[in-house]
């Protein structure tokens, strides 16, 4: 889906109120730091034992739902976040157990470090995830899946037991901190992995903007903030409660990101195809490309035999894990392309029964096409009319005209479209005819007195019949003239402009009914094609200098 625009000065306002929110955790534990008054301690066993339980539930459930999808995705990138997630989900829940009071009766070096251990074990994970992962890199951490999940399991159970058995070394009498000595500077370096981290994903939003991709920024940045008050911390005091809280923020962030993304696909399939690598968005978009094709496909067949699309859309919900909500829209899809195909098709239709075939397929290939405007092109322009039309029509009804018309131009207008041409329009009894536009024709001159000759032919059989009707009269002329759309915004039409268009209306005038009058530039133009007649240099009506005109008389042997 297509994400809404934001004017420019919205993006930096977004940007700021985000970090704002990010830079209040760390402005609130250096309140609470450099005012000791203020960092008073909050000594409740239970209270903290449900609510780091209830945040490593949270983050199990991410995690496990991670890795099930970096296993159907192949996804080496989602695999590792997931461990970062299972990672810090269990020594949560490690940190949990050990909590004195519950489980254990006393304090321990087990239950200070538990957490700051398994920071600082997501965070490698956190780092190895956003690095570049295509190809032979990606392979081989989906090669070693089975071995780092082992081990991370082994890891956890492993403290866990040394824990809850009240085994050395994790039953040691803690300090006043959580961390002390060697560990510090695990510490230290945690919170650079999960700063990196943060960066390299938020460069991966800047170039594919995503919803889950800007919460595990923000996930990963609070994280930082949390081993920060890991380190600086005294137990049980609010300083050391913030850093609960900031977890629970990071990961209830990421749950929330997924719950929305969850709302808006209708299903879990894709909810964290975002944080996935390019190269296994690029095998998701070929694999929704073959669906759509075969839906296409279906619809064809569906129009040709006319069988359902229910099944097919079945198949492709199954195929994706669609829910019934999302099959009902891809049922609806189906419909709307059926649909449009079909006012397409009656589009295409009624374009053809009022504009020249080539202009109605120029136009529905490319709407853009029908803007105002045009371009200077080489054109033979064919008009014809009917010579003594006005005596006729005095003479008879209305409905014996339209006949005559219909009659006439029902085989003129085929000799125009069977040689290329372009009918532009029909004016009462006359039309006009373009040659080499909108589609372009090396021999158009050629091709217009082939129409010309042909049309009169045609007529010339009807006449017999009808001696009473009057007689097309044609003139054809080449030369440049303005081709394009011409008219205003509410109502235009395809049409040409220029001397070369006066100059063939005007030489129609000077043919006897039954001829064909071309200008000098045609008969160039056709060559040694055609036999025609010098008729000299010609005074027009509305022209200043005389134009050279000739009478074909047919086509070279």
């Amino acid at each position: 889906m297509p994400r809404p625009y934001l004017p420019a000065t919205v993006q930096p306002v977004r940007a700021a109120v985000w970090l704002v929110h990010l830079a209040l955790p760390l402005a609130g534990l250096w309140l609470l730091l450099a005012v000791p008054s203020t960092d008073v301690s909050w000594h409740d066993s239970h209270s903290h034992f449900w609510l780091v339980l209830a945040v490593a539930a949270v983050n199990v459930v991410l995690g496990v739902r991670m890795g099930a999808v970096a296993r159907t995705r192949a996804d080496a990138r989602l695999l590792l976040v997931s461990l970062a997630f299972l990672a810090s989900a269990g020594f949560l829940l490690l940190h949990a157990l050990a909590t004195p009071g519950v489980l254990v009766h006393h304090p321990s070096v087990g239950f200070d470090l538990s957490q700051p251990v398994g920071l600082a074990v997501a965070a490698v994970f956190a780092l190895v995830s956003s690095l570049d992962l295509e190809g032979v890199r990606g392979d081989a951490v989906l090669r070693a899946r089975r071995a780092l999940q082992l081990g991370l399991w082994l890891l956890i159970l492993g403290w866990g037991a040394v824990e809850l058995l009240d085994l050395p070394p994790l039953n040691a009498r803690p300090g006043p901190r959580d961390v002390q000595g060697p560990m510090v500077w695990v510490t230290v370096a945690t919170v650079g992995l999960y700063l990196v981290a943060a960066l390299r994903y938020f460069a991966m939003h800047r170039r594919k903007p995503a919803a889950m991709l800007i919460s595990i920024v923000t996930a990963f940045t609070l994280l930082a903030e949390a081993t920060v008050a890991v380190l600086l911390a005294k137990k049980w005091a609010l300083s050391w409660w913030e850093w609960h809280l900031l977890l629970a923020f990071a990961f209830g962030f990421v749950a929330y990101s997924a719950y929305v993304q969850y709302g808006r696909e209708g299903g879990s399939g894709g909810i964290f195809d975002a944080i996935t690598l390019d190269q296994t968005a690029r095998a998701i978009r070929a694999e929704y490309g073959a669906a759509l094709e075969e839906l296409t496909t279906a619809l064809q067949e569906r129009e040709r035999t006319g069988t359902d699309t229910g099944p097919v859309t079945a198949r492709l919900a199954e195929r994706f894990g669609l829910t019934e909500g999302q099959t009902a829209v891809l049922d609806r899809a189906a419909a709307a392309l059926s649909a449009e195909r079909e006012l397409s098709r009656t589009l295409g239709t009624l374009f053809r029964h009022y504009l020249s075939p080539d202009v109605a397929a120029a136009l529905l290939a490319d709407p853009d096409q029908a803007a105002l405007g045009g371009e200077v092109v080489e054109v033979t322009a064919l008009f014809a009319d009917l010579r003594g039309f006005t005596t006729f029509s005095e003479g008879v009804e209305p409905a014996e005209i339209v006949r005559m018309l219909n009659r006439y131009h029902g085989v003129a207008v085929p000799c125009i479209l069977d040689n290329g041409g372009t009918v532009v329009q029909f004016v009462g009894d006359a039309l006009l005819a373009l040659f080499n536009a909108p589609a372009r024709q090396p021999d158009h001159a050629l091709r217009a007195v082939r129409a010309a000759l042909a049309m009169q032919r045609g007529v010339d059989a009807i006449a017999a019949g009808h001696p009473e009707w009057p007689r097309f009269r044609v003139g054809a002329n080449t030369g440049p003239a303005l081709v394009g759309n011409i008219g205003s915004e509410q109502l235009r039409g395809f049409n040409a402009m220029g001397d070369a268009v006066n100059v063939a209306a005007r030489l129609q005038t000077l043919a006897e009914p039954g001829q064909v009058v071309i200008g000098e530039a045609t008969r160039l133009a056709a060559g040694a094609a055609i036999v025609a007649q010098p008729m000299g240099d010609l005074t027009v009506k509305g022209r200043v200098t005389t134009v050279r005109a000739y009478a074909v008389t047919g086509l070279a042997p």
